[in-house]
């Protein structure tokens, strides 16, 4: 009897550890023999930063001489920042194409998940993602070593937080009011805010001070943002799909509460005020870039290392004097500031 019940378990526990057995990498599978490959691009939201990217991705893709001699068909896919849409179209690129692009977090994390939901197995590239191990893209940073890699759009929000006492030193840092407005349910401008309080910190702010109020969709995204502004001085904003798709309606908010506006790239300077931004033609060329590589049979995807671009010397450093004239501040930005800066508003 005793020996029996020793059996017993003994036999589960094998069962156990026959099923946590490790699977083996994640290695992504494609034939680089093939004379015509469909590339699938899936895009969140029709901001400026991931239209540039998105069309930056095509063009080092098609003018690569790696893929000289093989035919491109891109199939693009667009969800206007709407997830139900997003998780449809991945599916339908996930059925028809050797290899696909995710441009913002969402997409890439859509193209993943129903690809993996399939069974597949096709590369999987990312641009415009703040960061892939946060979003279960990627496990590690840059060496990845699996089948999804890409560009990410890290930006320096740290560096972008300091120009609030560079554009205000009238003002002791204690007594600036800073507000932090993004969409609660973009994991990527989630990890933003995050840093762009404890930067405020860092910088003397009072947290007392600090204003971290996201909105939940484009319903209550104007109601959200007049009320944070309606008790701040300076707003910052992160890369936020949906309020870099929005900046149209946050303009005239930020202008009625005469709030100055620091945003997350410089395609948000349509309605925003200042920043550092990381270059989206950068991070879209390198993207295509990596895509040749596996498409020629060059390199597989868990060779190609994930990328940022967070040297300062690649950071356009831009600003809107129009859109700042329009705010009417209250008080100037010190010229020298400015003097490191090109004003968009100037063709």
């Amino acid at each position: 009897m005793r020996k029996s019940l020793f059996i017993i378990p003994l036999v589960a526990l094998m069962g156990l550890a026959s099923c946590s057995k490790d699977a083996g990498p994640d290695r992504a599978e494609i034939d680089p023999s093939k004379s015509s490959f469909n590339v699938g691009i899936l895009q969140y939201a029709p901001a400026d930063a991931l239209e540039t990217a998105r069309l930056s991705f095509k063009a080092a893709l098609s003018g690569s001489p790696l893929v000289a001699g093989k035919q491109i068909n891109y199939i693009e896919k667009f969800s206007f920042v709407k997830d139900v849409d997003d998780v449809t179209y991945a599916k339908s690129l996930v059925a028809s194409c050797d290899i696909m692009l995710g441009i913002a977090t969402p997409s890439a994390i859509h193209l993943k998940n129903e690809r993996d939901e399939a069974g597949k197995k096709q590369p999987i590239l990312f641009t415009a993602v703040t960061d892939p191990v946060d979003a279960k893209l990627a496990k590690a940073f840059p060496h990845h070593d699996g089948s999804v890699t890409g560009t990410s759009d890290d930006n320096p929000v740290e560096s972008q937080v300091k120009l609030i006492k560079k554009c205000m030193p009238h003002k002791e840092a204690s007594q600036i009011r800073f507000g932090i407005f993004y969409t609660n349910s973009e994991s990527n401008s989630a990890v933003q805010a995050r840093r762009a309080k404890a930067a405020a910190l860092s910088e003397g702010l009072s947290a007392a001070n600090i204003f971290d109020e996201p909105c939940t969709s484009i319903a209550d995204l104007q109601a959200k943002c007049t009320s944070l502004c309606n008790k701040i001085d300076v707003l910052y904003i992160p890369t936020d799909n949906l309020c870099a798709s929005n900046m149209n309606i946050i303009k005239p908010i930020l202008d009625n509460a005469h709030v100055l506006c620091i945003v997350g790239e410089e395609g948000m300077l349509n309605g925003g005020h200042i920043t550092y931004s990381v270059s989206y033609n950068y991070l879209g060329t390198r993207a295509g870039e990596m895509a040749a590589e596996i498409i020629s049979g060059t390199k597989q995807t868990h060779e190609i290392d994930i990328e940022k671009s967070l040297d300062e010397d690649d950071w356009n450093k831009v600003y809107n004097s129009s859109n700042i004239e329009d705010a009417q501040l209250g008080f100037t930005i010190p010229a020298d500031v400015l003097a490191d800066f090109t004003d968009v508003s100037i063709d």
